[in-house]
């Protein structure tokens, strides 16, 4: 038998790309799956001061957020923004009522996770001390001695002799 070769040049067959939908709409629904929303909706800003040394907080189911700041939608300095309201997690409450609030929540969780409850204080950097101090007693009364203070990290600026 005689082989012959032809003068043409053999092609590469193209790619095939029938399975490309599949894998994209694989990576698709599980960027659905793993992404998170954001399970507290913000009705308080706030502007969080600044600090040297922070450590990282990891989220856990037994967290309570309690924010303070002004209501959202006003103008921060204006005549109708002479007054800082308080959100635990997804309500605005009085600062009186944090502490049933915060033992409501407390309640909810079962007795072993009682005692692993974290509350975030994420608190605007104009608000005064006298509010802070009373929100830290109602959660003192509630029974919620595990507190973080949320705050953005300042970068360091060196020493203040050097010229660069």
């Amino acid at each position: 038998m005689i082989f012959r070769r032809d003068d043409k040049r053999h092609e590469l067959p193209a790619l095939n790309t029938s399975s490309l939908p599949d894998l994209i709409f694989t990576v698709l629904f599980f960027f659905m799956i793993v992404t998170t929303m954001r399970s507290v909706p913000v009705k308080v800003s706030y502007n969080t001061p600044e600090g040297y040394q922070l450590s990282k907080f990891k989220k856990k189911p037994t967290t309570v957020y309690v924010m303070i700041g002004h209501p959202v939608g006003k103008k921060v300095g204006s005549v109708a923004d002479d007054r800082y309201v308080v959100q635990v997690n997804d309500k605005i409450v009085k600062t009186d009522k944090v502490a049933a609030v915060v033992a409501a929540i407390k309640e909810q969780l079962l007795p072993d996770e009682q005692d692993e409850m974290t509350v975030i204080l994420k608190v605007d950097e104009h608000v005064p001390m006298g509010i802070v101090t009373d929100v830290k007693m109602a959660l003192r009364k509630a029974d919620a001695l595990k507190i973080h203070y949320s705050a953005t990290n300042k970068k360091l600026t060196g020493d203040k002799n050097t010229d660069h």
